[in-house]
């Protein structure tokens, strides 16, 4: 999926950012990947980059060191949910549903970057989908 056609999806299901937020830089990525020694997807960096221009329920975790929707880190999340000690090192969370529960990636899943949901009341991972590109796709459904 292309950064348009991302773009096109979301502009059908989101609003638009009320204020100017910074999209990650090349240093921000660099950071990030080196903390989880993982190389994200092209479709997940689009995903992030495209938070500073829609305003998404529930919590976007961070990425950016700029100006951001002022919620949390993705670093800074996987840190306190790893001290409560039944965080699976492996899962890096993009999405906080609000209620302890998360959308995630895991870091030896390079090439397909599968989405997980991970559940706070059984402290358990459900596959969600295939790829970040079929998460997207199911987006609309999840968000109704």
């Amino acid at each position: 999926m292309t950064k348009n056609e991302m773009r096109n999806l979301l502009h059908n299901i989101l609003e638009l950012e009320s204020k100017k937020l910074d999209m990650p830089s090349v240093s921000d990525w660099i950071r990030i990947e080196k903390k989880f020694n993982h190389r994200f997807s092209r479709e997940f960096r689009f995903f992030i980059e495209l938070m500073a221009e829609y305003d998404f329920p529930g919590e976007i975790l961070n990425v950016s060191s700029g100006r951001t929707n002022g919620n949390d880190f993705i670093e800074c999340t996987y840190d306190i949910e790893i001290k409560h000690g039944e965080w699976e090192e492996g899962l890096i969370p993009f999405y906080s549903i609000g209620n302890g529960d998360f959308f995630c990636l895991l870091t030896n899943e390079e090439v397909n970057e599968v989405v997980y949901y991970y559940s706070h009341e059984n402290s358990g991972i459900e596959k969600e989908a295939d790829d970040f590109q079929e998460w997207l796709i199911q987006l609309p459904f999840f968000l109704r």
